[in-house]
C-alpha cells in the first residue's frame, strides 16, 4: 500500500475518534503519525517486514501495529470498527463549508444527518434551520457550501491519486506485467472519479499468482479477483483506501496502444479520432483499428498518430480542439514541462507559516535543479498567522543575504506575500514592497464578497507598480470553496497590460488558476508564475501538479511561463534591481 494510502486512512481515524469525542491526545497521535508517514523518506513495507515500524519518529506500539495491517493487507480492522460507532459519512459532511466537527455531531444526532445524501435531503427540506443554535443564516452558508462539495463528493484530488496509481504500476512492473495509466489520472485532471490502470499480458489467465508476489492487499485471494471482474467494462474493479475504485484493464501487447488511446480519452477527442480514421479508410472498434478486414496493429500510441500522419497530442491537451487541428497540420504541440522549471517564486519559511528554514528551502530547491527560488513569507492581518511585519521584513532580508552567500550557486530572492485588504489595497506600504524582489499579492480574507468586488480588489492590486504576481487569483478550495470564477477578463487585460504575472497555485486543493482559466487568461497576453505556494520542502513537489493539471491543460507554453527561463531573461519584471 502507498504511503499516501496510509495517510488518508490515518486521518480518517482521526476524524473519526474527534467526532466520538475521544481525548484530543488520542486524535493529534493519528494525524501526528499521517503527517510523519506522508512526508517522510520511509520504506514502510521493509520496515513492517522487519519488525521495526516502531522506530518511525511518533510511532508508538500501538499505531505501529495498525500501519502494519495496513502495508501488510490493506485494511484496518479498527477503521472498520470505529464506522460502526460513527457513520464514515460524517467525515464528508465535515467538509462542507459552516460545518464544523461540533456541528457534524449535532446534525447527526438531531436530524440524523450522516453523510452528505442525508445533509442534502435536510437542505432541501430547510431542517437546518430548524436546529437549536443554527437558524437560516447558517443554512445558507451550508447549503452553498454544499452545492461545491458535491461536484467532488465521490472524487479524490489528482495529488492523492496519482501517487497510488504509480506506486501500484510499479508493483505490476515488479511481478512481470508492465503497464501504463490511463483514464483522468493521465489526462492530469484535478480529482479523479477512479485509478485506472492498463496491463499488457496476453491473457488474464494467471495473473493472479504473479500479483501475489508483489504483495499488495487487493490481489490476495482468488474470490476477491473473481468477484472484481466486470463484464460491462471489460476490466476488474477493486476497492482502494482513497474512496474511489481501482479498474484494471488487461490487453495483449498488439492491443495495447489502442486500448491506451481509447481509455485516455477524452470523448470528443475519440470521436475526433475515429472520424480522422475512417476517413482514411480504417474501421474502428472497440479493439482498435482495421483495414479490409485485417486488425491493424498497435503496441503503442504513438503508432496510432503515426499511422494517422499526425502529431502526437499529449494526454493533457486531448480536452483542446485547437491542438487537433494543430496535429492534423502536423504542427508540434509542446505545452511546457517539469523538466523546464528553473525556480519557485513562492515558498513559505518559519518566518511565517512555514516548517522548514530558509536554508532548508533553498537546499530543497538546489535538489530539485532549480537555479533560483523566491522565499514569499505571508504579511497578513490574519492573526492566526505569525506574518512579517515591516522590521522582519528587513530581518529577514539580511538572513537571506547570508544565506545567499553559503550557496552562491542558487540565487535567492526576497519576497513576500501580501494581503489584498477588502479596498484592494494592500497589507504592507510602497516603500517596504520597493524592498523585495519579488511581492505576490493574494486575497486571503472577504473571498464571500461578491465576484464583482472580488475582481475589483484583483485588477488594483495587478496594477500596483510594486506587485509582481497575484497568487491564487480564484481563491478556490477544490471541493470546499469555488472562489471566484467570473468576471476576469478585466483582470487578465490589466495584468498583461501592467506584466504582472498570474500565479498558477500548484498546491493540491488550489490548482489556480485551473488548466481552462489560463487558457482563457493566455488569450490576453498574460504570462504566468507556475509556483508551489509551499509551506515545507516537501511541499515543493508540487510543481509536478501545477505544470500538469493547470499549465499543461491550459496549453501554456515554456515561452508564457517565466520560471520555465533562465532568471536573466525576465528578472526584474517591473525595473526593481534586485539588489
Amino acid at each position: 500500500m502507498h504511503k499516501s494510502e496510509i495517510a488518508h486512512v490515518l486521518r480518517m481515524i482521526a476524524g473519526l475518534l474527534t467526532l466520538k469525542g475521544e481525548p484530543v491526545f488520542r486524535v493529534r497521535a493519528y494525524e501526528r503519525a499521517a503527517r510523519t508517514v506522508e512526508h517522510g523518506d520511509f520504506d514502510l513495507e521493509a520496515l513492517a517486514r522487519e519488525g521495526k515500524l516502531i522506530e518511525i519518529p511518533g510511532i508508538g506500539k500501538n499505531l505501529a501495529s495498525k500501519i502494519h495491517e495496513l502495508v501488510t493487507t490493506g485494511t484496518s480492522a479498527y477503521l472498520q470498527e470505529l464506522s460502526k460507532e460513527v457513520p464514515i459519512g460524517l467525515l464528508d459532511v465535515v467538509n462542507v463549508p459552516g460545518i464544523g466537527l461540533s456541528t457534524a455531531r449535532l446534525l447527526y444526532e438531531t436530524l440524523g444527518v450522516s453523510d452528505l445524501k442525508t445533509l442534502e435531503h435536510a437542505v432541501e427540506a430547510r431542517l437546518i434551520q430548524t436546529v437549536p443554535g443554527l437558524g437560516p443564516k447558517r443554512e445558507a452558508i451550508i447549503r452553498r457550501g454544499l452545492s461545491e462539495v458535491m461536484k467532488h463528493w465521490d472524487r479524490v484530488l489528482l495529488a492523492q491519486a496519482l501517487p497510488v496509481a504509480e506506486h501500484i504500476l510499479g508493483l505490476f512492473a515488479k511481478a512481470g506485467v508492465p503497464g501504463a495509466i490511463v483514464g483522468e489520472t493521465r489526462r492530469a485532471l484535478e480529482t479523479v472519479a477512479s485509478l485506472d490502470i492498463l496491463l499488457e499480458a496476453e491473457s488474464n489467465a494467471g495473473l493472479l499468482e504473479k500479483f501475489k508476489t508483489i504483495g499488495l492487499g487487493y490481489f490476495n485471494s482468488q474470490d476477491l479477483w473473481d468477484s472484481a471482474w466486470n463484464g460491462e467494462t471489460q476490466a476488474f474493479v477493486l476497492p482502494s483506501n482513497l474512496g474511489v475504485p481501482m479498474k484494471v484493464w488487461v490487453v495483449p501487447q498488439d492491443r495495447f496502444g489502442w486500448k491506451q488511446l481509447h481509455l485516455t480519452g477524452p470523448s470528443s477527442f475519440l470521436g475526433w479520432i475515429q472520424q480522422l480514421a475512417e476517413s482514411q479508410g480504417y474501421d474502428v472498434g472497440k479493439d482498435g483499428l482495421t483495414k479490409e478486414g485485417t486488425p491493424v496493429p498497435a503496441a503503442g500510441e504513438t503508432h496510432i498518430f503515426e499511422m494517422l500522419g499526425i502529431s502526437f497530442i499529449p494526454p493533457e491537451l486531448r480536452h483542446m480542439s485547437e491542438c487537433w487541428q494543430m496535429a492534423r497540420d502536423n504542427r508540434t504541440v509542446e505545452p511546457v514541462k517539469l523538466s523546464d522549471i528553473k525556480g519557485d517564486l513562492h515558498v513559505h519559511s518559519n518566518w511565517s507559516d512555514g516548517l522548514n528554514s530558509i536554508e532548508q528551502m533553498v537546499q530543497k530547491a538546489l535538489d530539485l535543479g532549480y537555479s533560483y527560488i523566491a522565499i514569499t513569507d505571508h504579511a497578513t492581518r490574519i492573526k492566526v498567522i505569525n506574518g512579517l511585519d515591516p522590521d522582519k521584513i528587513q530581518a529577514q532580508i539580511q538572513e537571506i543575504q547570508m544565506v545567499s552567500q553559503k550557496y552562491p550557486q542558487i540565487r535567492i530572492l526576497s519576497g513576500v506575500e501580501v494581503d489584498i485588504l477588502k479596498d484592494g489595497s494592500l497589507a504592507l506600504p510602497d516603500d517596504i514592497l520597493a524592498k523585495l524582489d519579488i511581492v505576490v499579492a493574494s486575497i486571503h480574507q472577504g473571498l464571500d464578497g461578491a465576484g464583482r468586488s472580488i475582481v475589483d480588489r484583483l485588477v488594483k492590486a495587478a496594477a500596483n507598480p510594486h506587485v509582481d504576481i497575484i497568487g491564487h487569483p480564484t481563491g478556490r478550495l477544490i471541493g470546499r470553496r469555488p472562489g471566484n470564477q467570473t468576471d476576469l477578463d478585466e483582470l487578465f487585460k490589466v495584468a498583461a497590460a501592467n506584466n504582472t504575472l498570474l500565479e498558477i497555485n500548484a498546491s493540491p486543493e488550489r490548482l489556480d488558476l485551473s488548466g481552462e482559466l489560463a487558457a482563457a487568461a493566455r488569450g490576453f497576453g498574460v504570462r504566468f508564475a507556475v509556483s508551489t505556494d509551499a509551506h515545507s520542502t516537501n511541499g515543493m513537489h508540487d510543481m509536478a501538479l501545477g505544470i500538469a493539471a493547470s499549465a499543461r491543460r491550459g496549453g501554456l507554453t515554456s515561452e508564457s511561463v517565466v520560471n520555465a527561463q533562465d532568471l536573466e531573461d525576465w528578472f526584474p519584471l517591473k525595473g526593481r534591481s534586485g539588489d
